[in-house]
This record gives C-alpha cells, structure tokens and sequence, in this order.
C-alpha cells in the first residue's frame, strides 16, 4: 500500500482498522515508544513457559489492541506453534453473549483449523466433537449433508447458526447448562490430539471480548465464570474490558491468570503539560507512514496531534480533514480543515455529557486522577469507558486526564459550572 500522493489516497490511507496483512504492516506499522508495553512480552512467555499459561489483555478503545495482537500471531514461532486468531465479533452475537456460546465456537475454531491445516485427527475424536455438538445444537445429520452439498462444512455451518440464530443459542444454554464440562473435556482432547499430530503447541487469541456491548455480560463472562476460562489445556489470550479492570472485584480475577497486560495510550503532554517530544514523533511517524507530509501544513499536523487523546481518533481526524480539503479545491490540509474535523468529533462528545460529567471532568483535569467515590458511583468509569476521560502511564504510574480534543470547552464548563 503506497504512502498516499493526493488528498483522495490520504482519505483512503487513513482508515481506522486493524493492521492484519504482511503488506499494511511493511507500509503502515510504527514501533511504540519505548518503556511502553508491547506484545514482544507475552510472545517470550508463551515461547519459554513450561506451562499453558492464560493471559489478560487490555486497553482503551483505539489504542491498537487488534493490530497488536495480528503481531503477535505474526511473531510466535510457527515451527513450534499453531496459532489461532479470532475476534468474537465475527463469531457470535455480542449483543446476546454467553460463555457457553463461547466455548462452543472456541471448539469449532480449532475443529476449522484442523481441515484447513490437514492435520488428521483421531477418527473416535473427530466423530464425538462433532456428534456432541450437533447434540447440543438440535442439527440433524440431513441438514449438515445439505449445507456440505452446498459447499459449506461442517464448523463453518455450526459457526453461522450460533452467530445469527437465537433459538440455536438457547438450545446450546440449555443443554450445556449443567454439562459444561462435557464440552471443556472434550475440547482438550481435541487441542491434545492437535498437538499430538502436528507436533505444535496451540495458542488462541481471542479478539473483542471488551466490546461486549452488555456490561452485565461482561461481568458474568470474566467475573461469575473466569475459573472456566482456565479450563483450555493450551496458551490463551483473552481481551478484557477495560472498564471491568475498574471494578475491586477485577484484583481477584487479575491473580488468577499469568499475566495481565495493559496497552497503553502514549500521552502527548504530561502531568504539568509539557510536551513529551518521543510520543509526539510517534504519532507525527504514523502520519509519515501513511501520507507525503507536504500533503499538510506542519500547523495542521501539530494540531491534530496535540488534540487527539487515542490513535484511532488521530487517524478519523486526519481522513475528515483530507475530505473536506478535496471538497474545498485544496492540494493539501490546512488549519481549517483540522479544526473543522476536530469540532465536529467535539461536538459529538459534548452532547453526550451531563452536567455531572462535566463537572468530574474537570476534577480529573485538575487532580489527573479518575477515581469514583463511592461503589454506587460510576461517574468517572462511565467517561473513561467513552473516551471522554483517558489513563496513561508512564515511569511514575497511571494517571488521568481528559480526552484532549475536550480541553477547548473547559473554561466553558467552568463557568457553568
């Protein structure tokens, strides 16, 4: 994917989603900061743990989790790992989402990967996954031969059913309700009988569990049933909702597993709002990367940086703003076109903001803490789960601060206040 050579490539570079091919990652990837975390820690976990170790993985919406994970998949080494990636989103309903559900399709992902690799499992094994499944899911043998007529195998039929038929998933909820382990014993099996064949450990990565749009769900999945999620007999990484992480109850889940990471957004300015000069050029390498720089003005691109609190919001900015430069006859982006952008995302926030909000916003502007102040309340996890309020960390801990694009209507919030 070249660097882009006119506002209409700009807009099209500029898109806010994953890195997944060898080639965006040539073109697109930057390096971290350095002292910040990075996936490099979990791959020489995994590759020098004796154990099957189960991890944690966090981060704010639009740090970069999924492109940090596709690396991840990218670096474990293939000659001594099968590695399976998958987001939930693509898999199941995360609208209506249960943890049997999710052990069912963890199930099928592996089963799937077994035909693609060819890797010949056991025939008693391969009768009984299947068999058990199309138990638990009321599938008659006739509609399985159809689908196969079709084209269409065996997981990937199981898969679509449990994604997008509800009555599919009540089925599974109510056969598995006691019978859960059933299900767990016998995806050991299968991830034994895997790595029997192929001679590979396997390591699942699981994608999009923080986007479950419930909270209750969330919190039974990680909270009521995270002793399950130890289960697998192989390498895990689960994504957790950041949100949950504010929760007393996240201390006890967080000990249970190996390891807990947290992707961290790197701030531009500090706690006295200096401007940290390595986190800036982070952000200005991206925007290299991605576009011919003379496609800017240096005061447009300073702007944006500085007024972004995450790198998906960097990078919205920068496409509205190359629209709206094409739509003017410009050849490049000026200031108008970045302000332009920058106040329309504003004003998105904005209207979502009670007066209770604005008024812990501006404590955590002038405390750089987000702490709510009792159980009962959930002010300031609400405005860090929208972005409104962001956590950082650097060498003297995590702090807060407010999403910078809202730093502008302070002195407005102030006054109402």
């Amino acid at each position: 994917m070249p660097r882009a050579e006119n506002l209409v490539e700009v807009y099209n570079n500029f898109v806010v989603e994953p890195l997944r091919t060898d080639e965006e990652f040539r073109d697109f990837y930057v390096e971290r900061p350095k002292g910040s975390f990075t996936v490099e820690e979990i791959k020489d976990r995994i590759e020098n743990s004796k154990r099957k170790e189960k991890y944690l993985f966090l981060g704010f919406r639009g740090s970069g989790k999924s492109t940090e994970l596709n690396r991840l998949m990218r670096m474990i080494d293939k000659s001594r790992f099968t590695v399976i990636c998958y987001s939930v989103k693509d898999e199941l309903d995360v609208n209506d989402f249960d943890f049997r559900d999710f052990f069912v399709s963890m199930a099928l992902k592996i089963y799937d990967m077994t035909e693609k690799e060819n890797i010949r499992i056991k025939s008693d094994i391969k009768w009984d996954i299947e068999g058990f499944i199309m138990r638990i899911t009321r599938i008659e043998e006739e509609e399985v031969e159809r689908q196969k007529s079709y084209g269409i195998s065996l997981s990937k039929f199981l898969r679509l059913k449990i994604g997008s038929e509800a009555k599919t998933r009540e089925y599974i909820r109510k056969e598995l309700e006691t019978r859960i382990s059933d299900l767990i014993q016998r995806l050991n099996w299968l991830i034994a009988e895997v790595e029997d064949k192929s001679s590979k450990k396997v390591v699942v990565v699981i994608d999009d569990l923080d986007k479950l749009t419930r909270g209750e769900q969330a919190e039974k999945f990680f909270y009521q049933n995270y002793s399950l999620l130890l289960l697998p007999d192989c390498f895990v990484v689960y994504t957790f909702p950041i949100p949950l992480a504010f929760n007393p109850y996240y201390e006890n889940v967080r000990q249970a597993f190996d390891g807990s990471f947290i992707l961290p957004q790197p701030p531009i300015v500090d706690r006295e709002e200096k401007l940290i000069e390595e986190n800036f050029e982070f952000y200005r390498k991206i925007a290299e990367k991605r576009m011919n720089l003379n496609l800017i003005d240096d005061i447009a691109l300073k702007e944006a940086i500085l007024s972004t609190g995450k790198l998906s919001e960097f990078i919205l900015i920068i496409r509205e703003a190359a629209i709206k430069a094409y739509r003017n006859g410009r050849e490049r982006i000026t200031l108008d076109e970045i302000e332009a952008a920058l106040e329309k995302l504003r004003r998105t926030y904005d209207r979502t903001l009670t007066e209770r909000h604005k008024r812990r916003l501006i404590e955590i502007y002038e405390k750089k803490d987000a702490r709510d102040r009792d159980e009962k309340d959930s002010i300031s996890r609400d405005l860090l789960f929208s972005l409104t309020a962001v956590e950082y960390e650097d060498e003297d801990g995590r702090w807060c601060d407010i999403n910078p694009i809202l730093k502008p209507l302070l002195e407005k919030w102030k006054k109402e206040a």
